[in-house]
């Protein structure tokens, strides 16, 4: 740490932080984006009936808890938690971009970035060397996937978190747009790559070469983005929430000058050193 004075006021020129400790935290985003792509939890399909239903279904159960008569009553000002629940749909979700935006804010820009770049590298090569990041494989060829460009999005995504939350003070507005751009980053991207790809097989051969899923590409939009987005709007502010604590800790034990010191300290410090030089 040098110390420069400047009439009244202490300037402390802190070092980089650990060369060391980047690694291991990039190593550490690494982890936490292989393991969200392997993770996949039964959700109710993100449709607006199909929620109300869910909600409604909730609702029964816990009127089901209450007392006899409490029951009655409720069922009596409120007939529809007494009627019969449509057959709800519920898909697996992925919380892939939940976990680049966490990372995004967590680790920041570049060490985030580097973690999602990496994943994307390793997931495509690694089946040379029997190493599966991605949760459909991986490989080479795994370009032709329509989630390729969705994992192209979260490298973009965990730039853009990682940018925009790159200030030390915490706002609502920053996390927000923190959240929003990496969202839209991430499904757009994804989109325009699932659409580009259905357009490139289309004109090349009348899209026989394309791949098997081509026929299917709005299933495949509908899947890959209307549904999860709301579930990934959701556990993204969520895991923002809890992740500032996590980033505070990130950057004190990145650092290697942690011991901070007062001005007095400092500036008695300085006077030493310029005495004994």
């Amino acid at each position: 740490m040098r110390l420069v004075e400047s009439g009244s006021k202490v300037h402390q020129r802190i070092k980089r932080k650990s060369l060391a400790g980047q690694c291991v935290l990039v190593l550490i985003g690494l982890q936490l984006l292989f393991v969200s792509s392997f993770v996949a939890v039964q959700l109710p399909t993100a449709t607006e009936h199909n929620l109300i239903n869910w909600g409604l279904l909730q609702g029964q159960c816990i009127v089901k808890l209450l007392p006899p008569l409490a029951q009655e009553r409720l069922y009596k000002s409120c007939p529809v938690l007494a009627a019969p629940v449509k057959k709800l749909r519920y898909d697996a979700y992925t919380p892939q971009a939940p976990a680049a935006i966490f990372i995004g804010y967590v680790l920041g820009y570049p060490i985030a970035t580097l973690a999602a770049a990496l994943f994307l590298l390793i997931g495509t090569i690694g089946p040379f060397f029997g190493v599966y990041l991605f949760a459909s494989g991986g490989g080479t060829d795994y370009y032709t996937q329509p989630g390729f460009g969705y994992l192209l999005g979260i490298v973009v995504a965990t730039w853009l978190v990682g940018k925009i939350t790159a200030a030390e003070t915490r706002t609502s507005v920053r996390q927000l747009a923190a959240l929003v751009a990496g969202m839209i980053s991430l499904h757009a991207i994804g989109l325009v790559y699932v659409l580009g790809c259905s357009l490139f097989f289309g004109l090349t051969e009348g899209g026989a070469s394309g791949p098997d899923w081509l026929p299917w590409v709005f299933e495949q939009v509908r899947n890959l983005s209307w549904y999860p987005l709301p579930y990934d709007a959701i556990f993204g502010l969520a895991l923002i929430g809890l992740g500032f604590p996590i980033r505070y800790l990130v950057g004190v034990l990145t650092a290697p000058d942690i011991g901070l010191r007062s001005k007095a300290d400092i500036l008695a410090q300085q006077r030493i050193e310029e005495l004994l030089h």
